[in-house]
């Protein structure tokens, strides 16, 4: 709620599964990082989980880990776009079902990390949209020809190289980029372009044809792509 009131539309969560099979937001598989909790997600009941506190680094703050019902309710009230990160705790087929119930179908895109669970997902659920790996035009073919939707898809195009030409011939086929600046700071892209403090290069990205830019560092993105951001409110996101 904090990042979409900085101006932030769109963002990833992370979904576990309780040992009870209820669904949670945890980005580990432990919950000793993040949690003031002791080991693994899925060995554990949402009532266990319900009660631990949130920590940041250090700090041990007043909230707890949220079910992704609850995240889903909000998005929906609020217009609010959530990428939806399963781990290995969490199978698809609940989370499809989660989105359901929600009638979230146009407040969440769910991410794949393979051709199969790309083609896996579609096969299940053919109307969400979905993110899968595509690293060029003949690799879209290869996963339109097994089943991926291009009207339900987002190619995702990593983190490394920016790739403008890639991008344009996607869109000429009616399927969206997504393209990453997030990673350790002392090597990511976000690290690099804010050493100037001067964030001109999220504004080239998007010029040159990226509709969707991932980064850690949202508050500081969202100042930078206010144009940006105020023309998309234009087209009601």
């Amino acid at each position: 709620e904090r990042t979409y009131k900085a101006g932030t539309r769109g963002m990833e969560i992370d979904i576990g599964q309780t040992k009870d099979g209820f669904l949670v937001l945890m980005h580990d598989d432990e919950l000793e990082r993040t949690t003031t909790g002791e080991g693994v997600v899925s060995d554990h009941t949402w009532t266990e989980i319900s009660q631990l506190k949130l920590e940041t680094y250090s700090t041990t703050t007043d909230f707890h880990p949220p079910r992704l019902e609850d995240a889903l309710a909000w998005a929906v009230k609020n217009g609010a776009l959530l990428e939806l990160d399963k781990k290995k705790s969490a199978p698809f087929d609940p989370i499809i079902a989660a989105v359901r119930a929600a009638k979230a179908e146009n407040n969440v895109f769910i991410i794949t990390y393979t051709d199969d669970q790309a083609i896996e997902v579609h096969g299940k659920a053919p109307d969400l949209v979905i993110t899968a790996t595509v690293r060029d035009s003949a690799h879209l073919d290869e996963l339109l020809g097994k089943g991926v939707k291009a009207d339900r898809l987002v190619a995702w195009t990593g983190t490394e190289t920016p790739d403008s030409d890639l991008w344009r011939a996607l869109a000429s086929r009616n399927v969206e980029s997504a393209f990453g600046t997030l990673g350790p700071r002392s090597s990511s892209l976000d690290g690099k372009c804010w050493e100037d403090d001067d964030g001109s290069e999220y504004t080239s990205l998007v010029a040159s044809g990226l509709p969707v830019l991932v980064t850690d560092l949202t508050d500081r993105v969202s100042r930078q792509l206010v144009r940006e951001r105020q023309n998309a409110a234009k087209c009601g996101f």
